[in-house]
């Protein structure tokens, strides 16, 4: 039997999505699809606008057979080990035989030669991407460039958004010594593309959610997900602004020390944070006068979510130790009983579980943001597609 592993955020879910799920099980022969779906909060550091039961269901009506939920310990993390800990949960399964990606470019000959070079440097690579950082280059742009140097190619060939991502997770099949056969998918449009087309970014869609623009969400919404969509909307989102005064709490209670123990901050970027909240409002306000080609804007966000979380670097395992079945359709239920017996935990209502004391932290600080009363997410059963 072959399965496709995908690893994604849904958020929210769209055509886009909708084609990938089609063209992965149609590129890889797969008889289902199995999605590791980022939780309460992203992989930019910020809360998720849609509640993970509901962008779950969205994809299980849309072509999806399973999908687990990705710890928060790894879906708030760096691409690197994002996609480390969405592949290993696929291999840990035993049963995934395939792991589809969207990217701007499907050379797998090309992606495989630049995962190999970034997994294992030689000393002409590594003295490349000094040179570049002596000159001022930020590091992504520095490794841009001696990818492109040693590979003889453009430096725009490989730079894109889910091209980064795309070589992250053949990084991590290597790792892992997994056989999981990549297939890549041409992503037909742009990461952050405002315009909400047949095809959009969920950047545009999340706008249009934000605006109440119906009549572009019917255009770029599936219908079978449309009413999963308005019934979430009504329920409670979380806007990107949502937790801002909660962040400016933290910032005002914490000291230099307690901030340096964040994931992510180093290099005296614990004095920067501290220096800028005394002005900043805002959050976005923040993370710009952070930002330097030294500390990334996404690497500042991820370093505030898990401030917000009061997650330390300690807090972070190597690997994931657990998922959650956020739904299935009941035609996989065969297929979920054997991941089962992989002996990789997979949790249904983890309420008392240990190691998903993160996920429920981040579960009720996102109610928080929405507005909602404590909740009884995590003692919810999977929800269940007949179709």
């Amino acid at each position: 039997m072959a399965v496709c592993g995908i690893i994604a955020e849904y958020d929210p879910f769209h055509r886009g999505h909708e084609r990938h799920l089609r063209l992965a099980r149609e590129q890889s022969g797969a008889d289902a699809v199995v999605c590791v779906m980022s939780g309460s909060f992203t992989q930019r550091g910020l809360p998720a606008l849609l509640p993970a039961h509901a962008r779950a269901e969205m994809a299980l009506r849309c072509g999806a057979d399973i999908v687990l939920q990705m710890p928060y310990a790894f879906s708030v993390r760096e691409a690197e080990y994002f996609a480390l800990g969405g592949v290993y949960i696929l291999h840990a399964l035993g049963c995934v035989t395939h792991l589809s990606f969207g990217t701007e470019t499907v050379d797998i000959s090309l992606l495989q030669k630049a995962a190999d070079l970034l997994e294992q440097p030689d000393e002409a690579f590594h003295d490349a991407i000094q040179n570049s950082l002596n000159r001022g280059l930020s590091y992504a742009a520095a490794q841009g460039k001696a990818l492109s140097d040693a590979l003889r190619i453009p430096e725009s060939a490989l730079n894109a958004p889910n091209t980064a991502l795309a070589l992250s997770y053949l990084r991590a099949i290597r790792r892992l010594n997994s056989d999981m056969r990549p297939v890549p998918v041409l992503r037909s449009q742009d990461y952050h593309a405002a315009e909400l087309e047949d095809m959009p970014s969920a950047s545009a869609v999340r706008g249009a959610i934000l605006r109440g623009d119906w009549t572009g969400l019917k255009k770029a919404v599936p219908e079978a997900a449309l009413p999963i969509l308005k019934k979430a909307i009504m329920e409670g989102i979380c806007p990107p602004d949502a937790l801002d005064s909660a962040l400016r709490r933290t910032l005002l209670l914490a000291g230099k020390e307690e901030i340096a123990r964040w994931p992510g901050v180093s290099e005296g970027l614990e004095d920067r944070i501290l220096k800028a909240a005394q002005t900043a409002v805002t959050r976005e306000e923040l993370i710009a006068a952070v930002k330097t080609r030294r500390y990334t804007r996404g690497r500042i966000s991820r370093a505030l979510c898990h401030g917000l979380m009061g997650v330390t670097k300690a807090d972070l395992p190597p690997l994931p130790d657990h998922a959650r079945i956020l739904g299935f359709r009941e035609s996989a239920r065969p297929l979920l009983r054997q991941m089962q017996k992989s002996g990789f935990p997979l949790l249904s209502r983890p309420a008392r579980e240990a190691c998903a004391a993160l996920d429920i932290r981040a579960d009720e600080l996102w109610r928080v943001g929405a507005g909602l009363p404590r909740g009884d997410t995590y003692r919810r059963s999977p929800v269940i597609v007949t179709i």
